[in-house]
């Protein structure tokens, strides 16, 4: 299963979608055309630690869900705040006995992207080898 993390536009107009799916014990991210790369669950746990807030208890966890093992799931929620005009997405970070922490998705997208991004440009390149 991939779990849509974040759309936006492009300056061409075009829309853009990042994705999440767990591929043995690590968590992909990619976009539409292809680029990404993947994440220790222990770097994700960073990144929504780091960046998230405890979810508010009237909030329903509802929506898709990608699975990642032992308790955790990360959550893409629809949820409009009485402050907001219109309703956010929000990645919400599940694990076992911890309350929920919630992230504004194009926030927590933008992080996880660069960090596959900059890991991929610390390896070396099979011609390197």
């Amino acid at each position: 299963m991939r779990l849509l993390i974040d759309e936006r536009i492009r300056p061409d107009g075009k829309l853009e979608r990042s994705w999440a799916n767990l591929v043995e014990e690590r968590v992909r991210i990619s976009d539409d055309d292809g680029t990404g790369g993947e994440l220790s669950i222990a770097a994700l746990d960073r990144v929504m630690c780091r960046y998230g807030k405890p979810l508010e208890d009237e909030v329903v966890l509802d929506g898709d869900a990608l699975d990642l093992g032992e308790g955790r799931r990360l959550r893409r929620l629809r949820y409009h705040a009485v402050v907001d005009a219109e309703g956010r997405d929000y990645l919400v970070w599940e694990r076992p006995g911890e309350a929920p922490l919630a992230v504004i998705s194009t926030h927590v997208a933008a992080a996880l992207r660069y960090l596959v991004l900059r890991l991929a440009g610390e390896r070396p390149q099979e011609t390197e080898g």
